[in-house]
């Protein structure tokens, strides 16, 4: 995200910030506001699917470990622009029948089933990559999604395909701490993000208070939409890979006070059709 992000919702409404301050689903069953679930690695085999797509994308002429991938792509399509986004990620915007059936089989049995209800999910899964010492990359990205637009009722589920504890470029903060960030800035969402990239002493709690989140493959993360989380700089020798999903409860989707719309480049409608899946994904 950057310093002098322009795309910092301004909407500060009491539906909203009702929305903030309500009781989640996550925060009822784990105080931290985020848990580990696992599935089946060789059932939802995403990292060998993400290699076979990097393939057919040609930015790869055979299979190799995923998590050595900076050894066989350019600087060029490793390199991150203004809004952190490589190459490589830019051509996974649409991706393919297989990875998709794939996503959507993993998002019915295996996530709602933990969260206990039909929900809606995103239609195309976001896709990172962070390659070692990647020019471009932020060391201050902490934030979270609503800032960008996206409705304070969402479930954020991030899905590791690398073993994430090898390159700890992915840090989270206990909910409690980030609900107390919200309310200490009155839920304005720009003063949050000048504070978090100008104020020293706010970073320095960041760091002190986030932890990494360490997963491998068969495991994935499911947090607070409240969570404040970072991407950063990755310092191993390894690339990490990972997919991450936002999802919907359908009652709190049905519960929406106004229709919300996303601040990035693409301007997103989070309704179904548009951000969201069409049908709801059922238990």
């Amino acid at each position: 995200m950057l310093k002098n992000n322009p795309n910092i919702t301004s909407i500060r409404n009491e539906d909203f910030i009702a929305s903030l301050k309500r009781t989640s689903f996550i925060q009822k069953i784990e105080n931290s506001g985020h848990l580990v679930i696992d599935y089946n690695p060789k059932k939802f085999p995403f990292s060998s699917s993400m290699i076979d797509l990097l393939i057919e994308n040609k930015f790869l002429k055979n299979s190799v470990p995923l998590d050595k991938l900076h050894n066989y792509l350019s600087l060029e399509d490793m390199q991150v622009d203004k809004n952190q986004i490589n190459n490589v990620i830019k051509s996974l915007y649409d991706t393919n029948q297989t990875i998709a059936n794939l996503y959507q089989k993993f998002m019915s049995e295996i996530i709602t089933n933990h969260i206990g209800e039909n929900a809606y999910i995103q239609k195309i899964p976001t896709n990172r990559f962070s390659f070692p010492f990647s020019k471009g990359m932020s060391s201050r990205d902490y934030h979270i999604d609503i800032m960008l637009g996206h409705p304070p009722e969402e479930i954020n589920v991030w899905v590791p395909f690398t073993n994430s504890s090898l390159a700890k470029s992915f840090k989270i903060l206990p909910l409690e701490y980030s609900l107390e960030l919200l309310n200490k800035y009155n839920y304005d969402m720009q003063a949050i993000h000048h504070e978090i990239w100008n104020n020293d002493k706010l970073f320095d709690s960041l760091e002190k208070n986030s932890t990494s989140v360490d997963l491998k493959p068969g495991q994935a993360l499911l947090f607070d939409s409240r969570c404040f989380h970072a991407s950063v700089l990755n310092k191993s020798n390894y690339t990490r890979v990972s997919m991450d999903v936002r999802i919907i409860p359908v009652r709190d989707y049905d519960n929406l006070p106004f229709t919300y719309i996303g601040t990035g480049r693409r301007k997103s409608k989070f309704i179904t059709g548009d951000y969201y899946l069409k049908t709801e994904v059922e238990l």
